[in-house]
Formats: structure tokens, C-alpha cells, sequence
């Protein structure tokens, strides 16, 4: 039969299609570094307005502004945007052709009429280069006033029939008060053997607590599907059952020990790690193979399902901090806002430590930790630099009002963010020290970032980088506009000793990626908005990470193989579609690094498909452990990379290992992100 379907009135049809063409063309923000940004305020008193939304039309994204009128759009690509600002009793205001370069951050000001219909047309005034831009508003005045047209703006216009109303026409220009502040991160973890050398090479540096960062091992706590285990609490054991340290893991299932600092005089080759936990009791010899992970796999745990995030500020607010504290109080509901985008779900606090000296005006401030963005914004408002003189300041009591007087949530994603442009005072013979500070942390699953600022010393940045070595975290350093390592000496000098290959992004920028990092960690795979590669963009930084990771394993292969060892390289291995293309860019880039590199030869790929393909084999057939005697006999190779490609939280990651083909024997390894 034939069914009969009744007409839909031409109303609901013309809807239909309209839904459909929007649903059709939806379009997403084009992943980018750069930022829209700016205060809306009420036209007639110039008073900030909070709670405007601030929309990016067809992009599905918007944010309101706080109680200060400040808004601020992240993360966007090199494209024009339109803007729509709206709030309850006042005219909308939409903003077209914003044009936004790669990496700029625009500042747009936008006034707001309770009762005047306003008009936005964007006209440059200054070059994106020295970020200074210019917006022209056009306002209808009321019947019976007047004004004169001031520019070639668009003319309003009056039904037919209507006298037209002339219109006063304003321009509002500014000039940015504060330079975004710009930063790197680098993680003396993921470059180990690098940082014992920087160790070394400041073996008699004076005024810092030295301390013997060799034998450090990770320990690994997975569910049965390799998922990381957060907050699991465990303990380091002797061969007596000896409970020698207690720590807990921190977001990726991970925790970093250093023997001769935590329990020194214990045997290193007789070391266990411990789980007691929620019924599974479980024990396991830690592995002490160079760069290898002790892993844990426990059976009865599922992922920490209740995710929060308590973030901790340690802020230098002597007189030398001011543009640091200003940008502080610029950025933090911003962060919040993009943090809360990006995790709808996940509950956040905020607390502030703030210290100085002995004899200023106060010590030590703390504002306890908060779920209200806007109290916490309400007090970053009042702080204002002063105090200080000599370098050093009081770090440690700062240090110890962190970890003891703050209320941090046991069950918490804990991360603080020091910075300071001045090295602690050690000549106050205090009891409780940086150190003492990191390894309470480092028990407590507190990661500290050190983030140093202009002016930060060489005895600062080691202080730094041994406190965020301890506590698995990353030394942060600004960087001025600078391009290569620097001594911390002059203006805008950050002391810092970390290589001259580094990418430079807006502090606030690492902020939100580090949270976006720790938290992502935790969640399940169609959770994640992983970040894309794309070897053909970032080939510059793609090599230098490459270069990193192949003299770590160099290095680390030391003197266990023969003068001139034969190596071969495997094809890099993935299980993630995504990362195919990669793996084969990587796999490239990787021969012609071997190939270049002194002291030891390479088995080309092509002479290896050779002999392989003349046994019936398959390198893929090959590679087990206990084939590799056949490698060594087909090829006369002595060592065979082994590389895996694969995601960890958001970022792709390399993990290479270097193994002897005579007996098996790991002799290098290394972990880069990209």
C-alpha cells in the first residue's frame, strides 16, 4: 500500500532546511596558540560589565566576562572571527573580520549600550606586530539630537518616510599596558642524563643544598589495560620488608625516586615496591635496567572515576614582581575558563601563597583554597608588589606554608606553580628547606612547577630544577624574547641552562596545557582531543626532538657495546592508526640521523629488506628476544633500536630501547614527548 504522508505547513519546512544547512556547515576553531581578548564596558559610565557572553559565531565556543569585564578567547587559529556580545538589558554588540595571525594575541574593547543600538566594523590602526589595533563604534542617537559624522563608516539608516537621525561617531584606540609574558618548559626527567651533567658541570656551586640525583627509578601503577592508576599509595621495601619511603602516584599512573636522596644506604639491586590498597596487597622487585619502568599492573582497580584539580600559586611578591603579579591578575579567570572548556566535568580550586622577606611588610600571606573563581580573582586583585632588596628571599617558609598550612584534597590532581625571580635565603638556618618542601611533596603526589623570572640567578635555577626533578614537574623559565641559554644576568634575564632549542609560548598558554596534560592522563581515549602532529608543519621541532632522543640512547649505550658498534633500527611500531604516518616520518628521520652520527654503523634499510627477504624472513617476524641471536648471525649487527610510538594523555610519545643482539641486554632507553 501506499501511505499517506499529510503536508507539514511551509513554515515548518523552511525551519527544517534552515536546521539542516546549519547542521551542515557547523564549523570548528582551526587549533591555534592565539587569543582574542579584551574588557567590555557600559558606554554611558565607562564601569566594566560582567557576565556578558562573548561568542564566536559558527564556532560553537564562547565564554562571559568576569566581574572586571574581562573575557578571553584561546587557543585559535590564523583565520577572521566574528563576535557576538550580549547581556541582559543591553543592545547586542556583533564585531565581524577580525583578523587573527598565527600566535597574535588581540586585544578587542568593546563598549556596550543600555539603550543605543550599536555598530562594530573592525579597522586596523597598527600592525600586529606591536599588537595595537582600532575600533570604530557607530551609535543612532534619539530623535531630536544631533552629531557629526566623523568617519567613512557605513551611514545609519531610518524607515522610509522618517527624517534621518545623524549619527555621532566615536574611536576608541589603545595601546596593550602589559607584554604577555612569555615561557618555556623543559623537563629534566624526560632528559636525564643532560640534567646529571648540568649537575655536574655546577658540582662546587655555592648556596644551594647539593644532593646525588644518580640511581633514580620510575615506578608505574596500571590497571590490567595499561590505563595509569592515580593516587595509588605505595611503599619502597628493602629485601627485609624494611619500609624505606611511601609515596603516591601522581596523574599518569607514575612516580620518580631517587635512592641516594630518599633512603641512601639502601641496595640498590635489592629494592621492592609495595601495594596495600583497598583489599589487593602486591608485591614486585623493582627493575633497575637503564631507562627501563618499573610497572605494576593491579587487577580489582578501575580508574579514579571523581577527577578535582586543586592548583596552588607560590608567588615572590617583593618590588621586582610586578609585571609577573599583574599578569597573574590578568590571566587567572581566563585559565579558569579555558580550563573549565576544555573539562566540564572536573571540580577545580585555586589558593595563593604570597611571601617576601624577614623584616618587609609581611612574611608570608595564603589564601586558602577556593571553588569560587571570582573570590579568588578578588583577592589576586589586592596584591601589590613591594619589599625585598637583597636577592634572596624567603622561599622555604613560603615552601612550608604551601605543603602544611594548605588544605590540600587528598583525592585531588595537585599542582603549584612557584615563581620567583630570586633564589630561597639559606643562611636562615631553617629546619624545614626546599628540599624537605619537594620531598613532601613528592610523597603527597604535589607536583611543583618552578617558574623563573627575570632575574633568577644560576643558584636559583638550580634550586628550581632540583625541586621540580623531585616532584616530577618541569622548570619553566621566561624567556624575554631570548633565543638561547643565559646566565640570568641583566635585564629580563632568566637563568637557565636547558639547551638553545626551545619553543616559546604565553606563560598563561603552559598554564592551561600542563592542567590539559595531568587531567587528560585520566580520562578514556573518545575523552581525549589528542594533539596532531603533522611532520610536513613542525619538521623544525620534530628533528630537534628526534636529535634529543637519539643522544640520549647514544650516550646511554656508553661504553657496553664495541668501538663502532653495527646497529639496526626496526621500524618504529604503533597501535594507533593516527599515528601511522607519523611512525614512517620518524622511522626516516631516524636512519639519516644514525647514518650521520660518529661511532657507529647502520644497517641501511634496503640491504636489510635484502638479506631478509634472501631467508624468508620478515623483520617483523624477527624482532623477539629470541631471534635476536639471528640477527646477530644474519647481520653481524650488535645492537637493534626498538621503537614505540604511542599516546600518553594527549601527546604522542617515543619510547626507544637499545638492545645488545648477543645476549638481550637492554643497554639504553629513552622517553621523549613530542
Amino acid at each position: 500500500g501506499i501511505m499517506n504522508i499529510p503536508k507539514l505547513p511551509a513554515f515548518f519546512v523552511g525551519l527544517f532546511l534552515i536546521l539542516i544547512s546549519c547542521a551542515t556547515t557547523s564549523k570548528t576553531i582551526t587549533p591555534g596558540i592565539g587569543e582574542i581578548y579584551g574588557y567590555v564596558m557600559d558606554d554611558a559610565t565607562n564601569e566594566p560589565l560582567n557576565q556578558v557572553d562573548v561568542y564566536l559565531v559558527q564556532h560553537n565556543y564562547s565564554v562571559r566576562t568576569n566581574y572586571r569585564g574581562l573575557y578571553s578567547l584561546k587557543e585559535l587559529g590564523s583565520e577572521k572571527f566574528t563576535l557576538q556580545f550580549t547581556r541582559e538589558g543591553y543592545q547586542p554588540v556583533e564585531i565581524s573580520n577580525v583578523a587573527l595571525g598565527y600566535g597574535e594575541h588581540y586585544k578587542l574593547d568593546v563598549w556596550m549600550s543600555k539603550n543605543v543600538e550599536t555598530r562594530f566594523s573592525a579597522s586596523e590602526t597598527g600592525s600586529p606586530t606591536h599588537d595595537k589595533r582600532g575600533y570604530t563604534m557607530s551609535a543612532e542617537k534619539p530623535a531630536g539630537e544631533s552629531g557629526n559624522s566623523t568617519t567613512e563608516s557605513e551611514p545609519a539608516t531610518k524607515p522610509a518616510g522618517e527624517p534621518v537621525i545623524s549619527v555621532e561617531r566615536k574611536t576608541r584606540s589603545y595601546t596593550r599596558q602589559t607584554t604577555p609574558l612569555t615561557a618555556s618548559a623543559h623537563d629534566d626527567n624526560e632528559e636525564y642524563p643532560y640534567y646529571l651533567e648540568y649537575l655536574q658541570r655546577y658540582e662546587d656551586i655555592s648556596n644551594v643544598y647539593h644532593r646525588d640525583f644518580n640511581d633514580r627509578f620510575i615506578i608505574r601503577v596500571t590497571d590490567w589495560e595499561d590505563n595509569p592508576l592515580f593516587n595509588i599509595p605505595f611503599r619502597i621495601t628493602d629485601v627485609l620488608d624494611t619500609v624505606l619511603w611511601d609515596a603516591r602516584t601522581v596523574a599518569n599512573g607514575e612516580s620518580v625516586l631517587f635512592s641516594r636522596i630518599m633512603f641512601a644506604g639502601s641496595d640498590p639491586d635489592e629494592l621492592y615496591v609495595k601495594v596495600d590498597y583497598r583489599g589487593i596487597h602486591q608485591v614486585q622487585k623493582i627493575s633497575k635496567e637503564p631507562g627501563e619502568i618499573t610497572t605494576m599492573k593491579l587487577a580489582q582497580i578501575d580508574n579514579n572515576s571523581d577527577l578535582s584539580l586543586d592548583i596552588l600559586f607560590i608567588l615572590d611578591a617583593t618590588g621586582s614582581m610586578g609585571d609577573e603579579i599583574q599578569q597573574l591578575q590578568d590571566n587567572i579567570y581566563s585559565i579558569h575558563t579555558r580550563i573549565k572548556n576544555f573539562f566540564h566535568f572536573l571540580p577545580m580550586r585555586f589558593g595563593l601563597v604570597l611571601y617576601r622577606d624577614r623584616g618587609d611588610k609581611f612574611l608570608v600571606r595564603k589564601f586558602d583554597f577556593t571553588d569560587s573563581i571570582d573570590e579568588f580573582q578578588l583577592y589576586a586583585d589586592e596584591i601589590k608588589a613591594g619589599g625585598g632588596g637583597d636577592n634572596p628571599e624567603d622561599v622555604q617558609t613560603a615552601l612550608k606554608e604551601a605543603l602544611q598550612q594548605m588544605s590540600w584534597s587528598d583525592d585531588a590532581v595537585k599542582l603549584s606553580f612557584l615563581m620567583a625571580d630570586a633564589p630561597p635565603h639559606l643562611d636562615y638556618n631553617q629546619d624545614y628547606t626546599y628540599l624537605n618542601a619537594a620531598l613532601d611533596a613528592q610523597k603527597r603526589g604535589i607536583k611543583i612547577y618552578t617558574i623563573g623570572a627575570s632575574g633568577l640567578n644560576v643558584q636559583g635555577e638550580y634550586i628550581f630544577r632540583q625541586i621540580s626533578a623531585l616532584t616530577y614537574s618541569q622548570f619553566i623559565f621566561l624567556t624575554y624574547g631570548e633565543r638561547g641559554e643565559s646566565e640570568g644576568i641583566g635585564t629580563g634575564k632568566v637563568s637557565h641552562h636547558t639547551g638553545d632549542n626551545f619553543e616559546s609560548h604565553n606563560l598563561d598558554d603552559l598554564v592551561v596545557n600542563i592542567v590539559k596534560k595531568e587531567i587528560s592522563y585520566q580520562l578514556s581515549d573518545d575523552q581525549i582531543a589528542r594533539k596532531k602532529v603533522e611532520p610536513a608543519l613542525q619538521e623544525g621541532y620534530l628533528k630537534i626532538r628526534l636529535g634529543n632522543l637519539w643522544a640520549q640512547i647514544i650516550k646511554g649505550m656508553g661504553e657496553a657495546l664495541p668501538d663502532e658498534p653495527v646497529c639496526v633500527l626496526a621500524p618504529f611500531k604503533t597501535e594507533y592508526g593516527e599515528l601511522s604516518d607519523l611512525a614512517d616520518y620518524l622511522m626516516q628521520q631516524s636512519t639519516v640521523s644514525l647514518l650521520e652520527s660518529r661511532g657507529l654503523k647502520l644497517v641501511e634499510r634496503e640491504r636489510l629488506d635484502q638479506i631478509l627477504q634472501e631467508k624468508g624472513l620478515s623483520l617483523a617476524g624477527i624482532i623477539q628476544q629470541e631471534r635476536y641471536d639471528d640477527l646477530f648471525q644474519l647481520l653481524k649487527s650488535n645492537v637493534i633500536f626498538l621503537g614505540d610510538l604511542t599516546f600518553a594523555g594527549i601527546d604522542p610519545v617515543i619510547f626507544m630501547r637499545a638492545v645488545r643482539t648477543d645476549n638481550a641486554e637492554l643497554v639504553a632507553a629513552a622517553r621523549i614527548r613530542l
